[in-house]
């Protein structure tokens, strides 16, 4: 029974992406994001910022373009950071506008996985939507599926949020966005 008990703890991992369909993000692993959406903030996490991240995933070992200490390689996490209003990108309190997951050990609470297929994803998220089908025909959005949305007047049309989103390429998932927008979008 000890056995079992432990497995069980086991079977809890640091590496499990939490956005049910409500659009709420409960967690990305260790990190806790309180949701923000211009003015407006949800109940429960810690303000996304990069110090908060730091704290849940230790100190990064890559950096992003802009130089920032933004990546944990070995975990297979990078953030997107930026401050709308003016602040410096690398700094503990710029806010966190992304998150992307490109680790094979991750899962969503549904248990896909980077790379899983289209057709499972098709079975786990059978409401997954093409960006281009929701933010109009662009190249940059060309690999791109929302899992889970989140309705928003804020965002405005299509008055919807992508909060969890996969890069599709060959039919094969290449990475997850988790995007707790967290610079007064």
């Amino acid at each position: 029974m000890l056995t079992a008990a432990l497995l069980a703890g086991a079977q809890t991992p640091e590496t499990t992406i939490n956005v049910p369909d409500s659009g709420r993000i409960v967690a990305i692993g260790k990190f806790h994001p309180k949701q923000r959406l211009g003015e407006h903030s949800f109940p429960s996490g810690v303000t996304p910022n990069r110090r908060n991240a730091i704290k849940a995933y230790g100190k990064p070992d890559g950096k992003s373009p802009q130089g920032c200490p933004n990546k944990w390689k070995t975990l297979g996490v990078r953030m997107v950071t930026a401050d709308f209003g003016g602040g410096p990108a690398c700094a503990g309190t710029t806010p966190v506008q992304q998150l992307v997951v490109t680790g094979k050990q991750w899962t969503t609470e549904r248990g896909l996985k980077v790379g899983d297929s289209l057709d499972r994803v098709r079975e786990l998220y059978p409401e997954l939507e093409r960006f281009s089908k929701l933010y109009g025909n662009n190249k940059r959005w060309r690999y791109s599926w929302a899992l889970v949305l989140e309705e928003s007047q804020v965002g405005g049309p299509p008055n919807v949020i992508d909060r969890l989103a996969a890069e599709i390429r060959g039919r094969t998932v290449r990475s997850f966005t988790i995007s707790p927008y967290g610079a007064g979008d």
